[in-house]
């Protein structure tokens, strides 16, 4: 096995691989699915930047089929410019308002 002469602090840093990003929107855009879920006193729960709720509020009045489909990407699309923090914070909020067995099942 061959060692790096590099000390481990001057390690060049790797950016993530193009599957990784995609999995990581993946699972914003399936967050953002199972918020489009909830209901809006829940929203109140959990620490959502106020662009991100102000979409939220807007998905009662969303009724096609297609129109759902759309807005939830919207609402993804808003997640992925989101901070990793921000993002895992609401996550865990999630799991708390239902329940480690649920977000189990949800693709979050």
């Amino acid at each position: 096995m061959k060692q790096s002469n590099m000390p481990e602090e001057e390690e060049i840093y790797e950016k993530p691989s193009k599957s990784e990003i995609k999995r990581r929107l993946e699972a914003r855009h399936n967050l953002a699915e199972e918020m489009s879920k909830m209901t809006p006193d829940k929203w109140k729960q959990m620490p959502i930047p106020e662009r991100l709720l102000e979409s939220l509020l807007e998905t009662p009045k969303v009724r096609s089929h297609g129109g759902i489909r759309r807005h939830i990407a919207y609402l993804g699309k808003i997640m992925g410019m989101l901070p990793e923090e921000e993002v895992e914070a609401m996550k865990q909020a999630l799991i708390k308002l239902v329940g480690v067995n649920k977000a189990n099942k949800m693709k979050i």
